[in-house]
């Protein structure tokens, strides 16, 4: 029954996933991209942060950032902090990152 009442408090809380969680997520999807060139990573970072995950881990990668990005590598906070330009918005998939 512990586990019911973590994800109800979760819930509550408007947390989808621990942070430590999130932030190990985003740089196993950053050391993903690292091959690329720079441009193409930083889209290809974008671009999975708006198609598959959630609202909610969105805004807690973004708040995390904001509160000064412990953790996180450099190249998944300049992809994240893409999310935030009017394009990214638009619905639907773009496709693989363009160079």
């Amino acid at each position: 029954m512990a586990t019911a009442e973590h994800e109800a408090t979760a819930v509550a809380r408007e947390e989808v996933i621990e942070l430590t969680q999130l932030i190990t997520m985003a740089n196993q999807i950053g050391d993903f991209f690292a091959p690329y060139p720079q441009e193409r990573a930083l889209e290809g970072l974008r671009n999975h942060f708006r198609c598959y995950w959630d609202p909610r881990m969105r805004d807690a990668l973004l708040k995390h950032i904001d509160g000064g990005a412990d953790g996180l590598h450099e190249r998944v906070v300049q992809g994240a902090l893409m999310l935030r330009e009017a394009q990214a918005e638009q619905a639907g998939y773009y496709g693989p990152p363009k160079a």
